[in-house]
């Protein structure tokens, strides 16, 4: 399977009923890459993660089904197919036995939260790591705005259950898109448009009636799920839109109670940052699964990084490194395994030193591409290496975060290298006449590519080998 999406429908057995459920899914990637299961949430569907499976499947097989009762998967009538959570968690594991998920990084949203939780719960050996993108285990985490849906918990009387109509309301899917963004401009209208379609559909507004209902099931599994989590503690990474209405950054902090190894990141976003945030939420999982999921690397590929594991060969070229940091990082040692390709990068830094270009640009040029190679160990050591280097406090945290560079000319050159490296090395008549315009000429362009392709070889390295960032290199 190649990393383009088919989109296809299996019937899969639902032992509820006796009978089968059509779900339609996406599926993308090599069929023998780490599997990462999508689950979406309301209003949507499979629909909302179209972007981030073209971020994935280049690496990873990406696999993201509809739930029943949403998008292109069946829905059938609420008098004839209970509309609980457990329901659905149990046709979802019926698919992945239909397919074959036998191994999966489980990335859950919204609805599609309490649905994984429980297929985890279930099937703890089959989820290799967890992505919680605003996708609720704590009740800390439900906003204000269920309190119409809590009442209908307390009271499930006609008038209370007419009251949840509100939600299902084009206003209310987009509010569900809209809120919390700063561009909204930024928001493709299909998307929800097609909700829209969905939840009109004849007798969905009792599916979903029913699914508002039973929602407090899930806060009554809460409980299972923490046990779940202390109890087979999968890697795990909570990344959040902060400006979410209905699910609150309390709730992705809440994570670390009972996951304290948790990774949590917050994007200023709402309820859909895959909307809005995509390429940043999406370097943000992909450096998470890489550590996590990616298991034929690091010390399983290169052993202990270490004086003991490199070649004698490569002794001169380390004890250069030595003179100049102080101590060889442990990078150095994992480019080592094959001596002529640390000379091959020394060579490199020492033509980059040499050329016209000024050193703190060299420096940002460097950190721009590892920043582009998603490689924390070259964003490390060359921001710090800026900093020594003389480059003001307010560059070297820009250089640190990923955020724009206060200085424009730095800025500039910023931005041209992250060109390079992420355009396939096809830079715009726009970047060039931006770098021109911060007084740079074809002689700066050229260097700054030769940072780049520095940076290309020692990032590659880093991820096949994941070494630790030297102490040296990290933030104070």
């Amino acid at each position: 399977m190649s990393a383009t999406p088919t989109y296809q429908t299996v019937s899969v057995p639902d032992s509820r009923t006796g009978s089968t459920i059509d779900v339609f899914y996406r599926d993308a990637g090599h069929k023998d890459a780490p599997v990462v299961l999508l689950l979406h949430g309301f209003p949507t569907s499979s629909h909302q993660y179209r972007g981030l499976i073209s971020r994935l499947a280049d690496k990873y097989r990406v696999v993201a089904p509809d739930l029943p009762g949403f998008g292109f998967s069946g829905a059938p009538e609420a008098n004839t197919f209970a509309y609980t959570f457990d329901h659905l968690a149990e046709v979802v594991e019926s698919f992945t036995d239909t397919i074959g998920l036998n191994r999966y990084a489980l990335y859950v949203f919204d609805y599609g939260a309490p649905v994984g939780f429980r297929l985890a719960a279930s099937r703890p050996e089959r989820v290799s790591a967890l992505i919680s993108q605003n996708g609720n285990a704590y009740e800390e985490g439900l906003s204000e705005g269920w309190n119409p849906i809590r009442a209908y918990w307390e009271a499930a009387t006609d008038e209370n259950r007419s009251n949840l109509r509100a939600f299902l309301k084009s206003e209310t899917t987009s509010f569900q898109y809209m809120h919390g963004e700063s561009d909204t401009s930024l928001i493709a209208p299909e998307s929800y448009t097609l909700d829209q379609h969905f939840l009109d559909r004849p007798g969905n507004a009792d599916i979903q009636l029913d699914l508002f209902g039973d929602y407090k099931s899930n806060v009554a599994a809460y409980p299972r799920f923490h046990e779940y989590f202390r109890t087979h503690r999968p890697p795990t990474l909570a990344v959040w839109g902060k400006n979410d209405p209905f699910f609150l950054p309390a709730g992705a902090e809440a994570f670390r109670r009972d996951l304290p190894e948790a990774e949590v990141h917050f994007v200023d976003a709402g309820h859909f940052p895959l909307e809005t945030h995509l390429d940043e939420v999406a370097a943000i999982i992909r450096a998470f699964l890489a550590r996590t999921v990616d298991s034929a690397q690091g010390a399983a590929l290169f052993g202990e990084l270490g004086e003991a594991s490199a070649p004698a060969e490569a002794k001169a070229l380390l004890d250069g490194m030595h003179g100049v940091f102080g101590f060889v990082p442990n990078l150095g040692y994992a480019i080592a395994a094959e001596p002529s390709v640390l000379g091959a990068y020394i060579a490199m830094l020492q033509s980059l030193g040499a050329s016209s270009l000024d050193p703190i640009a060299q420096q940002v040029a460097m950190v721009s591409a590892s920043r582009a190679n998603a490689a924390d160990y070259g964003i490390a050591v060359h921001a710090t290496l800026a900093a020594k280097l003389g480059a003001s406090a307010d560059v070297v945290q820009a250089l640190r975060n990923g955020s724009t560079i206060p200085d424009s000319r730095l800025e500039a050159v910023r931005r041209f290298a992250a060109a390079i490296a992420t355009n396939r090395t096809q830079v715009s008549d726009s970047d060039v006449n931006a770098l021109k315009a911060a007084g740079f000429d074809h002689r700066a362009m050229v260097t700054i590519a030769l940072a780049a392709a520095a940076k290309t070889l020692v990032n590659t390295v880093a991820h096949l080998s994941r070494p630790e960032i030297d102490a040296a290199f990290r933030a104070d």
